[in-house]
């Protein structure tokens, strides 16, 4: 199969979108002529950054990369409430999708609810409310639902308490779509030459978004993917085409991606997007909604075992030495240049499977 041949297009509140991929609320969404930007790229659909009462501005510095694809941030800036209503009405004529985000978070649900109505005069193709505050935020649901006829979601924050019931509960009261999750923090990176924190912020304290924080937003998609019937979009460490496969299989309908753009560029939406199609021609899969939710049916399928030990397919073995280095067990032995695996020793914790560069060890 050939990599153009895969279909990428997802349906998403009532659009057809090029691909799954999502640019979500930052910098990079932070004005109409950013949005026009990015839209030149590979994108199937873009959040506008969370809009804000009034303007506002980040101390400096605000935003930093920290490791090799993390991102530390604390930027609370905004054009503010009054000039979004004048760049939304800009964006009137586009061929992307359009989500206006409520920063929820800076204000009451009455508030939210009076932006959110006349933000939805101005022509977006959804609203999206963003809160930390579970109650808060089923509130600005109840009072927003009645007052807009464009689709409603919610993105939610990291560690959402009483998960299960608060989807539910935000389902009753109207919403359309779900997005998880925001950055996690505060947390703190410190300049060990300076001893000086990488932000600006009072503390210096930010939050972290890039790979570390992806399999959490995992478990986080899996999760509600499993508690409620609706398009979900999952946003936190996405990088490359198979994380976008990752995120998929447990249940996102869409995959936003902020940090690695930030990081290296629009143009890696251009990347992930050719990556993607690589990776599901090489397998034969045809058709990206067809491996959604495929992990809940593995889940189901699969038996837990206690007996499973490693086993090395000798033909493949490099005898690098690397099982030998990690096993805490002390059950890889290597003898006149043969690594073995004494499974008296082995408790199956698949370890030495993860890291074999050869990936010639396998559970059995």
């Amino acid at each position: 199969m050939k990599p153009e041949e895969v279909n990428l297009s997802v349906d998403f509140l009532g659009h057809k979108l090029r691909n799954p991929l999502a640019l979500t609320e930052g910098p990079l969404t932070g004005s109409a002529d950013r949005i026009r930007r990015a839209s030149e790229f590979a994108i199937g659909v873009m959040f506008t950054k969370g809009i804000r009462p009034q303007p506002a501005t980040s101390p400096n510095p605000f935003i930093a990369k920290s490791g090799k694809r993390n991102l530390m941030n604390a930027d609370w800036s905004d054009i503010g409430f009054e000039q979004w209503l004048k760049d939304i009405k800009e964006l009137r004529e586009r061929d992307f999708m359009l989500v206006t985000s409520i920063a929820k978070n800076y204000v009451t649900p009455e508030e939210a609810a009076d932006m959110a109505e006349e933000v939805a005069k101005c022509g977006p193709d959804a609203i999206s409310l963003v809160d930390y505050d579970p109650d808060d935020l089923i509130r600005a649901v109840k009072l927003t639902r009645p007052r807009v006829k464009v689709p409603l979601m919610v993105k939610l924050c990291p560690f959402m308490p009483r998960l299960e019931e608060t989807l539910k509960e935000l389902v009753n009261s109207g919403i359309d779509a779900v997005a998880a999750m925001d950055s996690i923090g505060p947390v703190l990176v410190v300049d060990v030459e300076t001893g000086l924190p990488s932000m600006g912020s009072g503390d210096g304290s930010g939050y972290l978004s890039g790979d570390a924080i992806r399999p959490v937003m995992v478990k986080y998609v899996y999760d509600i993917a499993s508690y409620v019937d609706l398009p979900v979009v999952g946003v936190g460490g996405v990088s490359h085409g198979e994380d976008v496969v990752e995120v998929t299989m447990v249940g996102a309908t869409a995959v936003g991606m902020v940090a690695a753009p930030l990081l290296r560029g629009l143009e890696e939406f251009d990347c992930v997007e050719k990556d993607l199609r690589r990776y599901l021609a090489a397998r034969e899969i045809n058709d990206i909604n067809s491996i959604r939710k495929l992990t809940h049916q593995r889940v189901a399928e699969a038996e837990m075992r206690e007996d499973a030990r490693a086993v090395i397919d000798q033909d493949k073995c490099s005898n690098c030495g690397s099982c030998v280095k990690v096993c805490f067990m002390r059950a890889p032995v290597e003898m006149d240049g043969v690594t073995t695996i004494i499974t008296e020793k082995c408790v199956g914790c698949g370890l030495c499977v993860s890291i074999c560069p050869q990936n010639c060890i396998d559970m059995v």
